[in-house]
């Protein structure tokens, strides 16, 4: 059975390319060429080809074949302009997520199964089942301070019936001490951290010169409407954010919501955050069918948030709601809820509006 391995150059990659071949797969190699903003042409690519350079080290060591997937232009209309539009309209996009089901199980994908490969294998920590049923399921990774099960939870039946994660199993400890056995360059390289897109950039200087509106000066206002300020931009806050707020106040303020239509910043202080309820909607059920609601699951808002229990309902066709059993923190329009049974994805959905109180 032929596998086509999504590699970066990073370890976790090429630790799984070789598990992949110790397992009796033919392999081959694929790089996505993607879209980057870096404002130094000639850093960019210096970047850029030390990583295709790394990626073909591996490759050659392992004797697999190995190409670089040109995604510039495909990358740049479905995951940087979401990106720059979700900003626009006041939300914290997750591109990583959005990439995940449409660049590497979508693009990617596509061009691994022109070649004639069966499967694509990823180096993310998660782990497919095939149950009872003849359904696949996602879980979390054994390693729970790696688990990146919440990145894949956009995946549908038919991407993840042909995806093999070959970390699953494995903690990053492990992972490594494999990396040195095949004497890999990188056994030793940090875990990346930056959205890969801004380069040299930081995210304020990204929006400043692709979304110069998101960057419009307006006023912070308390939960009870009253001026205690002014913000640079509503992109560069976040919900419960504390820092860049000012000072000289009785007590902290932290970002409660931002107000698109006024460009207002809204904050409060530390018992005024927290929400109760969220709309969700664009929900991909991993089963591919809905399951019956209500639904109690454990909620996770964000990548490295820790999983709360709530209740998701269905209102209206293909939008739902969740309600928490108590108020939850930094609840952020934009961002991806994801439900779990225990260490089972069974679903996720888009944040659209919170609710302080259950109404």
């Amino acid at each position: 059975m032929e596998v086509v391995i999504a590699m970066s150059g990073g370890v976790d990659s090429s630790v799984a390319a070789a598990l992949l071949l110790e397992r009796g797969y033919t392999v081959r190699g694929m790089m996505l060429r993607l879209w980057n903003s870096d404002l130094d042409v000639t850093f960019r690519n210096t970047n850029l080809q030390n990583a295709i350079d790394c990626t073909r080290q591996v490759a050659e060591k392992l004797r697999i074949p190995f190409e670089v997937v040109d995604a510039i232009e495909p990358f740049r209309e479905k995951i940087v302009k979401y990106f720059i539009e979700s900003h626009r309209a006041g939300c914290t996009p997750n591109p990583c997520f959005v990439c995940n089901r449409v660049i590497k199980w979508g693009l990617l994908m596509d061009a691994a199964l022109q070649k004639g490969a069966d499967l694509l294998a990823t180096g993310h920590y998660a782990r497919v089942k095939r149950n009872a049923m003849g359904k696949v399921e996602l879980h979390k990774g054994i390693d729970i301070t790696k688990d990146q099960s919440y990145i894949l939870a956009g995946l549908t039946q038919d991407q993840l019936s042909r995806a093999i994660l070959p970390l699953g199993d494995l903690t990053k400890v492990e992972v490594r001490k494999i990396a040195h056995r095949y004497n890999f360059d990188n056994f030793n390289q940090p875990d990346s951290q930056d959205l890969c897109f801004l380069g040299e950039m930081d995210q304020t200087l990204f929006l400043s010169r692709y979304a110069p509106d998101s960057q419009i000066s307006g006023e912070i206002r308390t939960i009870q409407g009253k001026k205690v300020g002014l913000h640079n931009g509503l992109s560069n806050y976040t919900i419960g954010q504390r820092k860049g707020l000012g000072s000289g106040f009785k007590e902290p303020l932290y970002v409660i919501e931002k107000d698109v239509e006024t460009n207002s910043l809204i904050v409060g202080v530390k018992k005024e955050l927290g929400v109760i309820k969220i709309d969700i909607e664009d929900i991909n059920w991993i089963e591919g069918e809905a399951p019956s609601t209500p639904l109690q699951c454990g909620i996770k808002i964000r990548y490295k948030a820790k999983p709360v229990q709530g209740i998701v309902s269905k209102n209206a066709e293909d939008k739902y709601s969740i309600v928490f059993d108590e108020k939850i923190r930094d609840a952020t329009p934009g961002q991806f809820a994801v439900f779990y049974d225990g260490d089972q994805v069974v679903g996720s959905g888009v944040i659209k509006k919170t609710y302080r109180e259950n109404v």
